[in-house]
């Protein structure tokens, strides 16, 4: 085993492979500044390249773009208000008031070191788990992954608790619409009105351009105001970018448990990836001193979810490589390359590519470090968009929404669903209605809907008395009622 480690070692420290993930890592990022765009586009753009390439450079070329996307993704999300790509969407939640604040550089400089070492936290646990991680995901059949699932709706309460009853409002909607298109549990369409276009249902990037951008880019267009209200501004400098950084070692409890929620969930094939940062941000606002302020610019709100998204990527990687099943969509396109590549993922692969499998897990720390590196070094000139004057930010962010738009899945009606999404993004934040739970309810609910079908049909009605089922409800009443301990317990008597 350590001989497998010392060779992958040796082997990333050559030119080639070298030159591959820095050539990888500038593409990510700009994939991750442009809104709409994923890993999943990453993938699908960068896989054509790999053709010819031997198997570590591969994947030392699309791993190290893979992880460099999440970062630019960020950026947008706190500067602009709209989310690179989903998870990042519950960074949006308290990242973008603290632009609005003057305290951009604050903000992205804790983004950036969370997203660093909860990249490296969740490659680190992949190498630690990667020997003996098939009986450990072999434990979790569809009666977990559908409480998991359930508890991040039982969530939605927590990302509303300034108004709970319009936050289970908007995420109920969520699941609503997520049941358009083919079922996925017996093919039956639904709702589709004899438009071909919803037979697959609606499509996540319109959405949550619709809900993030549009209400952001129409505020900027009437008002004409730049982001960062002057009355707000401290002078451009990195030392906001150091002070954020620095504020992540100041809540070591909230990075852990956040680093371990994404890696966990992020082993757990088909429960999604952007499930993990809108749980990490309903832990920490839940076991924080003043939770009602979470949502008006705490920096703990910007390092839970960033610190959770990128160690799901290494806790993703663990059933692709392992098991061979991929632990999210982008995982799934990385099979792909795999193939492509000459490597078929599974058991048999941990036994003959031992030194493989660590190398993927060195290259998306590398990856992880090293992007969130290169946005150091360009945040001070990224803060001067929140500078500039609404009426000139507005049309270039529109475009940038159109393109994200129509090249996620090369559709012009994608782009006229975008204003569809916007005009409800804008009524539900003029009457108060929580767009990240909606977006939530969106992910979540055919997951929810495939899993509970399945647990019902293999283990009966009692399929949530597994042990490991009951741990997870366990856990989630724990958390969501936490805050409300100390009022639970004077009820019953006790002090």
């Amino acid at each position: 085993m350590f001989d497998a480690f010392l060779s992958a070692a040796g082997q990333l420290l050559t030119p080639v492979v070298l030159s591959a993930m820095l050539l990888g890592l500038p593409l990510g990022l700009v994939i991750g500044l442009l809104p709409g765009l994923s890993g999943i586009t990453a993938f699908a753009f960068l896989i054509p390249f790999t053709f010819g390439m031997s198997p570590l450079v591969g994947l030392a070329f699309l791993l190290s773009a893979y992880a460099a996307v999440s970062q630019g993704g960020s950026m947008t999300a706190i500067l602009l208000g709209i989310p690179g790509e989903v998870p990042n969407a519950a960074t949006v939640i308290d990242g973008y008031p603290m632009t609005k604040a003057g305290r951009a550089g604050e903000a992205i400089g804790a983004a950036l070191m969370a997203s660093a070492l909860g990249g490296l936290f969740g490659c680190v646990l992949l190498a630690v788990l990667l020997p003996v991680i098939q009986p450990i995901v072999l434990s979790f059949a569809s009666p977990e992954n559908f409480f998991l699932a359930l508890a991040g709706i039982a969530f939605i309460a927590v990302l509303s608790s300034e108004a709970p009853n319009k936050g289970l409002i908007a995420g109920t909607f969520g699941i609503f619409l997520s049941m358009f298109g083919y079922s996925p549990t017996d093919g039956v369409p639904r709702f589709w009105m004899g438009f071909e276009y919803m037979l697959d249902g609606f499509r996540l990037v319109p959405l949550a351009m619709g809900l993030f951008a549009m209400p952001e880019i129409l505020d900027l267009m009437t008002s004409g105001k730049s982001i960062a209200q002057p009355q707000a501004l401290e002078p451009i400098s990195l030392r906001q970018v150091v002070k954020g950084a620095a504020a992540v070692f100041k809540h070591p409890g909230i990075f852990f448990r956040s680093s371990a929620i994404g890696s966990v969930i992020g082993m757990m094939p088909g429960v999604g990836g952007s499930t993990a940062p809108f749980v990490a941000y309903a832990a920490a606002k839940q076991t924080a001193r003043d939770p009602d302020s979470f949502g008006s610019g705490r920096i703990e709100g910007v390092i839970a979810p960033e610190a959770s998204s990128n160690a799901k990527e290494g806790g993703a990687l663990v059933p692709t490589l392992a098991l061979g099943i991929p632990g999210s969509a982008s995982m799934a396109l990385l099979l792909g390359a795999f193939i492509i590549l000459g490597l078929q993922p599974g058991p048999e692969f941990l036994v003959k590519h031992m030194d493989l499998a660590f190398g993927a897990a060195m290259i998306l720390a590398f990856g992880n470090v090293a992007s969130s590196f290169l946005m150091f070094l360009l945040s001070k000139l990224l803060i001067f968009i929140t500078r500039v004057p609404g009426h000139a930010l507005a049309p270039i962010l529109l475009v940038l929404v159109m393109i994200g738009s129509y090249s996620a899945e090369n559709s012009a009606i994608d782009v006229l669903f975008v204003f569809v999404f916007g005009g409800l993004g804008v009524v539900m934040e003029r009457f108060g209605y929580n767009r990240p739970a909606l977006l939530l309810g969106f992910v979540l609910g055919e997951t929810i809907e495939r899993y509970y079908q399945v647990s019902m049909n293999a283990y009966g009605s009692y399929f949530f008395m597994r042990p490991i089922s009951i741990g997870i409800i366990v856990a989630a009443l724990l958390c969501i009622l936490w805050p409300n301990r100390k009022r639970i317990l004077g009820y019953w008597g006790y002090r």
